[in-house]
């Protein structure tokens, strides 16, 4: 990174957790937002799409980010202390039909954690 004050931008899908997660890397900490899947174009693990930011109708798809409303933000620093909030939680309660939805919260913050070592700089917990 040539200026530790302008962030290297990350993404990646997780079709099996069903979450999209934008990482945004500084030289000490990663802020992430997480955007949860709630389909895919055509069928197709490559092409995810995301509930419209502020809809008001369940599913209403979009293809692209900027349009998509984040589920779950947070940070973790270099020392690997971390902190969430689960923006979804905001516009509703949190919604799981099984042991396996809850235990995905957890892993795509697990996710993130273990991404720190490839993309933060000074990662050292």
């Amino acid at each position: 990174m040539s200026d530790a004050n302008t962030p290297v931008r990350h993404i990646r899908h997780d079709p099996a957790l069903r979450f999209t997660v934008v990482a945004y890397a500084y030289e000490h900490y990663v802020e992430y937002s997480i955007y949860d899947i709630v389909g895919f174009k055509d069928g197709n693990d490559d092409t995810p799409l995301w509930q419209r930011a502020g809809s008001h109708t369940s599913p209403d798809c979009v293809e692209t980010l900027d349009q998509a409303e984040v589920y779950l933000s947070g940070s973790v620093k270099w020392d690997g202390c971390s902190n969430w909030k689960f923006d979804e939680q905001d516009r509703c309660m949190l919604h799981a039909c099984s042991r396996e939805g809850v235990l995905r919260y957890g892993l795509v913050m697990a996710l993130c954690w273990d991404w720190m070592d490839e993309i933060c700089p000074r990662w050292c917990p």
